[in-house]
């Protein structure tokens, strides 16, 4: 028989009651005594459900490995609040990535839970026609457990590293069983990059990497007796987090970066300076001139030298130029001094 009105409230009532982090709140319902149309109305947050997040959405693309992980680990705790640390149990019929709600800083909150013991057989078979995530027990002999939802949990998991949503009619027969699909994978660390997710672009790290793997395969074991809790589950996600993305070529801070050390010129002191307007003078050359700064009045005087020939400029024009003797030779590509 289906649930009465009355059973209906009470259960509203009770699951009202639940406050934890990773929990949306029940903030209302909407129900009749004469129909058995009935909604539950939780809290909408900020990204909506990880569903429409990570599959409908380009969004999806900004989530990198390790907001997938805090996701993950934010549902895994509210999972594990629901089986054994609330005031009652609770658990779902079929936990999936749309009873997962994202907020903004992509926190992980779940809604559409339901309290152990209110929900008929009935009303299991009828949500396992359209169910996607359900265990396998579940399916086979209608067995709800919390190691049922714990298998569930490994699907949404698989489908957060790998970008692929379970039973989609759009993939391919061969990979529309995700699990089928992805057990190949997860136990061969060759190809365990194989099916990330290429939003990722292959930023994880994979000693993570392997051991979110691992989770995954003890969360699908077809023994519920050897899935872990959900607490297990925590502790293992918490651990992975602590992960680091490695970084090919990181940054380093300027003022840890090494600093090189100048070397002083010893013939400039390590000043290298402007090139000085100079002028010939036709009188010959004393030892005791020296050049003087470009911007002074006082022309500059070049040191002795033996020269090809002897230039005497006179501003604006040149006033006369002496040629030198034709016996001298010139080397070759070299001109003036």
């Amino acid at each position: 028989p289906l649930q009465s009105f009355k059973e209906f409230k009470v259960q509203v009532n009770t699951l009202a009651s639940l406050q934890h982090p990773n929990i949306c709140k029940l903030i209302g319902y909407h129900a009749r005594e004469e129909s058995n149309e009935r909604m539950l109305v939780y809290e909408r947050l900020h990204h909506g459900s990880l569903d429409r997040l990570l599959f409908g959405r380009p969004e999806g693309r900004l989530m990198d490995w390790s907001t997938r992980l805090k996701v993950a680990l934010g549902a895994a705790k509210g999972l594990a609040f629901l089986h054994d640390e609330g005031p009652f149990q609770a658990m779902y019929d079929d936990f999936s990535t749309s009873n997962i709600q994202i907020e903004k800083d992509f926190t992980a909150k779940l809604l559409g839970y339901g309290c152990v013991g209110f929900n008929s057989e009935e009303e299991r078979s009828k949500a396992s026609v359209t169910a996607t995530n359900l265990s396998e027990e579940t399916l086979e002999k209608g067995v709800l457990t919390p190691k049922s939802n714990v298998w569930s949990f490994g699907v949404v998991l698989l489908e957060l590293i790998t970008g692929r949503k379970n039973l989609d009619v759009r993939s391919t027969k061969e990979e529309r069983n995700i699990v089928k699909w992805g057990r190949p994978f997860l136990t061969d660390d060759s190809r365990l990059s194989l099916i990330m997710d290429p939003r990722i672009k292959g930023r994880f790290p994979p000693k993570a990497a392997r051991t979110v793997a691992d989770i995954i395969l003890k969360c699908l074991h077809r023994d519920p007796s050897e899935r872990p809790t959900m607490r297990a589950v925590v502790e293992s996600l918490a651990s992975v987090q602590d992960i680091k993305v490695p970084c090919r070529y990181p940054l380093q801070v300027p003022s840890a970066a090494p600093r090189k050390v100048m070397l002083k010129s010893t013939s400039l002191n390590g000043i290298v300076p402007q090139h000085p307007v100079m002028t010939f003078s036709p009188s010959p050359p004393s030892r005791n001139q020296h050049l003087v700064s470009p911007r002074s009045s006082t022309s500059a005087l070049l040191p002795p030298r033996n020269c090809s020939s002897i230039i005497t400029l006179d501003y604006p024009r040149v006033s006369s130029v002496k040629k030198s003797p034709p016996n001298i030779m010139r080397r070759p590509g070299v001109e003036g001094f």
